[in-house]
């Protein structure tokens, strides 16, 4: 599946984290802007993290 970085409904991935931030707006109670507060400090926590997976996968 190619990479896709604007939300596209169909793609099963892009449906895993709509129903994820809709468990946190439903199930724990979050504002829309809280939940997108954490959203903002989660990629900037995780950002190395993240490239230093990618660069693995990818050698």
């Amino acid at each position: 599946m190619p990479v896709e970085t604007k939300l596209n409904t169909q793609n099963p991935h892009h449906q895993l984290l709509i129903s994820l931030f809709a468990n946190f707006v439903e199930d724990y109670g979050y504002h829309p802007r809280e939940l997108y507060e954490l959203l903002d400090h989660t990629k900037n926590q995780t950002y190395f993290a993240l490239l230093e997976l990618h660069e693995g996968v990818n050698r």
